[in-house]
């Protein structure tokens, strides 16, 4: 009876094991399903994050920067929704963008959820932006003209205040950021502070840096005209601001302070602001860095990590922003790659350009491709 009930004992085990095992391989697959069911019942309920670039002219420098800028974004792009890459470009600069696309070849990069990018030229707007600068100005500021507010950047730092004029009328929030702006942490993380605050005019740092700002989108116009009712002229002079895209925000934010949200330290991260002995050590009053802005370079038209020797000097905390500077554009593909869901195929980059006096390599002068 020994042996003849071992056998018994054995087939009943295997059988149990087999259907136990079918029925845990239902679960984990309905698990995987319902995982997957999740993570897009959470991307449609989250809209989309979107960013900034205004780009005037065409020279290395600066164009240097914004491929590193744009690097830095790509590769912090939100984790479970999707991201929006706006370029509000003149035709200099609008002409540039495809060799530059083509040389990353975004266009065979694959990522986790959704990236569009979208390359607008404005050129047919500046004459009526260069108008309602003046209009602005000069009912403060005498003898004012255009040029004295482009004299030591470009008219592409005022792209950003015609965005709501191109981009899509669904976008509620969008973060500007100059090109020698990196982005250190995932943007998910900025964009649950944007959240406790999101009738906020814009939302920046306490230093005031009109380089990284977030814009309430429908808003925008607003943002015209309480700069133009604010005694500009006298918070131009107390703050030692030049008549700038900067002196827009900042006299609204000195005028109207509950229209604006201030973002945390890690936030506003700006050399000029925080390079100072006091600020050190830097990782230990800063252990939340999001973002570095290596601004200060005035009128010089080189890229920041070629004139100046300041990131080398503190290797351990603004050098870091050396690391989107020398990561490769394919190293930067594979990263972006290497975080898909498991068994997700994840998404092409779907980039589209909207202009006139645009010819593409792959496409029609106004069109998109993926």
């Amino acid at each position: 009876w020994r042996w003849a009930v071992i056998p018994v004992v054995l087939v009943f085990n295997a059988a149990w094991n087999w259907s136990a095992s079918m029925e845990l391989t239902a679960l984990i697959g309905n698990t995987e399903r319902g995982a997957d069911k999740s993570k897009q019942e959470i991307q449609q309920h989250q809209s989309p994050i979107h960013v900034l670039f205004g780009l005037s002219g065409n020279h290395p420098g600066f164009l240097s920067e914004f491929e590193v800028a744009l690097k830095s974004v790509l590769l912090n792009s939100p984790m479970e929704r999707e991201l929006g890459v706006h370029i509000l470009a003149d035709e200099d600069a609008y002409q540039s963008m495809d060799e530059i696309f083509n040389q990353a070849k975004l266009s065979t990069w694959v990522t986790r959820n959704p990236i569009n990018i979208h390359a607008y030229d404005v050129t047919s707007y500046l004459p009526s932006l260069e108008h309602q600068i003046k209009d602005t100005f000069a009912r403060h500021i005498p003898d004012f003209e255009v040029w004295h507010a482009t004299s030591r950047h470009t008219l592409g730092t005022f792209f950003r205040l015609i965005a709501h004029h191109f981009i899509p009328p669904t976008v509620k929030h969008i973060l500007y950021i100059d090109t020698d702006v990196v982005i250190m942490a995932n943007l998910e993380e900025l964009w649950q502070h944007i959240v406790t605050r999101p009738d906020a005019l814009f939302h920046w740092g306490a230093a005031m840096c009109a380089g990284f700002v977030v814009m309430n989108v429908p808003c925008m116009d607003k943002i015209w005209a309480l700069a133009k009712e604010s005694p500009m002229k006298n918070i131009s002079d107390n703050y030692n601001q030049g008549a700038d895209d900067q002196l827009i925000y900042m006299s609204i934010n000195v005028t109207y302070p509950d229209e604006v949200n201030v973002l945390p330290d890690g936030w506003d991260m700006t050399v000029t602001n925080r390079w100072q002995s006091n600020h050190k050590p830097y990782e230990e009053k800063y252990p939340n860095v999001g973002m570095l802005h290596i601004n200060g370079g005035g009128e010089s038209k080189s890229a920041y990590f070629n004139r100046s020797s300041f990131l080398e000097s503190f290797p351990d905390t603004w050098g870091n922003a050396y690391h989107y500077v020398r990561t490769p554009w394919p190293w930067a593909r594979y990263q972006a790659k290497s975080l898909l869901h498991p068994g997700s195929e994840g998404h092409l980059i779907h980039i589209c350009f909207w202009g006139q006096n645009k010819t593409l390599s792959n496409s029609s002068s106004a069109g998109c491709r993926s």
